[in-house]
């Protein structure tokens, strides 16, 4: 029996792919680096027999737009208009940003240095007087499955 296309199947289908894949990634691994490089692997025929349990669909949302925000430009801008104090700013950049990578690991480590070197109230006032005054993103409804299995067979021809 062939299925029409609809959003609500299209959704099926894709949350039902990512959550399938996503358990079987947790048991088998990252496919990309168990997969050896520099392979041509001719064309494949695959059918896929997907299973999708408990699909809902939110409603739209809105959310601060902070991964939306193009950093090395506003970076950039921030330097250009320092002026004077501009060799300052790539100098003070260079080491916070080197300083966060170190600090960025094991997340109880991240805490105590925020918490020690006084970021946190930095981190706040950032959020509170910067992020909270853009404008928010549109974000589009979730789609969430409780479950779903995948059976895949095919042949490679190459």
């Amino acid at each position: 029996m062939n299925l029409a296309l609809t959003p609500e199947l299209n959704l099926a289908i894709e949350a039902g792919l990512k959550k399938a894949l996503a358990g079987h990634n947790k048991t088998a691994g990252n496919p990309r680096d168990a997969a050896a490089p520099d392979q041509d692997l001719g064309n494949m025929d695959i059918s896929l027999t997907l299973s999708v349990e408990g699909m809902t669909i939110g409603h739209d949302t809105d959310k601060t737009p902070t991964c939306s925000i193009p950093m090395l430009a506003a970076m950039a801008l921030l330097v250009k208009r320092m002026g004077f104090q501009r060799d300052k700013a790539i100098e003070t950049l260079k080491d916070v940003m080197q300083e966060a990578l170190e600090i960025g690991g094991d997340k109880k480590a991240k805490d105590a240095l925020m918490a020690e070197m006084g970021v946190a109230e930095a981190e706040k006032l950032v959020k509170e007087e910067v992020i909270a005054t853009l404008p928010r993103s549109p974000v589009k409804k979730t789609v969430k499955v409780k479950a779903a299995s995948l059976v895949v067979t095919g042949t490679v021809t190459k």
